[in-house]
C-alpha cells in the first residue's frame, strides 16, 4: 500500500519541522513545509498531496482558512486544521470550508495519526460516492427514457436529464423532493411503490398527464444484504403508439362496418336468384336446365366474395383483439378463421 503523502503549512519553522519529522517516522511522505497561503494552494497543485495539514494563523495576508477553501474547490484535497485557538468564532470560520479535522495545539503524535488515518478514510469514501453517483448518472443519462431513482422513503436520489426536461426543473433542484409532491406521481403510483418494497416484484403500467401517454415500469434494486433500498421508475413516452391505437381503431371499426354493409346487399342479392331457381325447379322442363345452372353460378360467385369479405373482416377484428382488446361485440358472423375460404 503506497504511503499517504501529506503537505504541512505552518508560520512556526521549529513547530513545522518538527510536525514533518514525526509525520515521516509514522510512515507519511512529507516533502514540503509552507508557511503562508499562496504558497499552500501552489504546491497543493503541484504535488496534489492525499491531505494537508494546515495552520489557521499564517505568514502574510492569508489565513489558512481561505487557503483551506481554495485548495478545497480547487483540488478536492481534505484539510485538517492545526490551530492554538479553541474559541467559538475561530472554530465556526474554519468549519464553512469543510474540513476533515480541527486539531487544538498542543497535541499527541498519535492524536494526530488518528485523526489523519480518520480523514483519509472519510475522504476515500466521500470519493467513492461520488464516482458511484457519477456512474450513476451516467448510466441513467445513456437511456432516452425518463428515469428516476427513490430511495425507501420515496424521495429522488436521481433523476436523468429526460426526465428533469418533463418536470421542467433541474436535476439538482429534484434531488431529496419527495415524489408524491410531483406530477408524474398519482395516489396509485405511490401505493404501487409501497407495494414494490414489500412484495419486491417489478410493477408495469400505463398512466396519462396532461395530453400524453407514459408507459410506466418500477423496478427494485437491493443492497448487499438483499433487502430493496432503491426503487427505479422508468417512464416511456408512448402518446405517438396511443394516438396510432386509435386510429387504427377507428379505421378498423369503419371497414368492419363497410363490410358487413356490403355483406347485407349480398344477402340479398343471394335471394334473387334462389327465388328463381325455385321457380324454374317447379316447370319441371329440362330447356330450363342451362339457367338453373346459370343462377347456381352466381350465387356460387357471391358466395365465394361472402367468404372472402367475412375472412377480411375477421382479420382486421381479430388484430384490434388480439393487440389492442378493442373490437369485442363488433359484428358477429360465420365461425370462420383465416385460410377456411375457397
Amino acid at each position: 500500500m503506497a504511503q499517504a503523502t501529506i503537505l504541512v503549512v505552518e508560520d512556526e519553522f521549529i513547530t513545522g519541522a518538527d510536525i514533518q519529522n514525526n509525520l515521516r517516522q509514522t510512515g507519511y511522505e512529507v516533502p514540503f513545509v509552507v508557511d503562508n497561503g499562496e504558497d499552500a494552494i501552489k504546491k497543493a497543485g503541484e504535488l496534489h498531496p492525499d491531505l494537508v495539514l494546515m495552520d489557521i494563523t499564517l505568514l502574510g495576508e492569508m489565513t489558512g482558512i481561505a487557503a483551506a477553501a481554495q485548495i478545497r474547490d480547487r483540488y478536492g484535497i481534505p484539510v485538517i486544521f492545526l490551530s492554538a485557538h479553541s474559541d467559538d468564532t475561530t472554530i465556526t470560520r474554519a468549519l464553512e470550508s469543510e474540513p476533515f479535522g480541527y486539531i487544538i495545539k498542543p497535541f499527541e503524535s498519535r492524536d494526530l495519526k488518528v485523526r489523519i488515518e480518520i480523514a483519509l478514510y472519510k475522504h476515500a469514501m466521500d470519493e467513492a460516492l461520488k464516482e458511484r453517483e457519477s456512474t450513476i448518472n451516467a448510466l441513467l443519462n445513456t437511456i432516452p427514457d425518463a428515469l428516476v431513482l427513490l430511495d425507501h422513503e420515496k424521495k429522488i436520489v436521481a433523476v436523468n436529464e429526460t426526465m428533469a426536461r418533463q418536470l421542467q426543473k433541474s436535476r439538482e433542484a429534484l434531488k431529496g423532493l419527495d415524489i408524491g409532491d410531483l406530477p408524474l406521481a398519482s395516489t396509485g403510483t405511490l401505493q404501487q411503490i409501497d407495494d414494490l418494497y414489500v412484495k419486491g416484484r417489478p410493477v408495469y403500467g400505463e398512466e396519462k398527464r396532461g395530453d400524453r401517454w407514459y408507459e410506466v415500469s418500477m423496478f427494485p434494486m437491493t443492497g448487499n444484504d438483499g433487502r430493496i433500498t432503491r426503487v427505479a421508475i422508468q417512464s416511456h413516452d408512448i402518446t405517438g403508439r396511443k394516438h396510432f391505437e386509435e386510429q387504427l381503431k377507428h379505421e378498423g371499426v369503419a371497414q368492419i362496418e363497410q363490410n358487413m354493409e356490403q355483406f347485407q346487399t349480398l344477402n340479398d342479392q343471394i335471394r334473387n336468384p334462389l327465388q328463381a331457381i325455385l321457380g324454374y325447379l317447379q316447370l319441371g322442363d329440362p330447356a330450363y336446365h342451362p339457367k338453373i345452372i346459370h343462377q347456381v353460378q352466381e350465387i356460387d360467385n357471391l358466395v365465394v366474395r361472402l367468404d372472402k369479405g367475412w375472412v377480411e373482416s375477421e382479420k382486421v377484428r381479430s388484430f384490434l383483439l388480439r393487440h389492442y382488446r378493442h373490437g369485442a361485440g363488433i359484428g358477429t358472423g360465420p365461425d370462420r378463421t383465416e385460410g377456411e375460404a375457397d
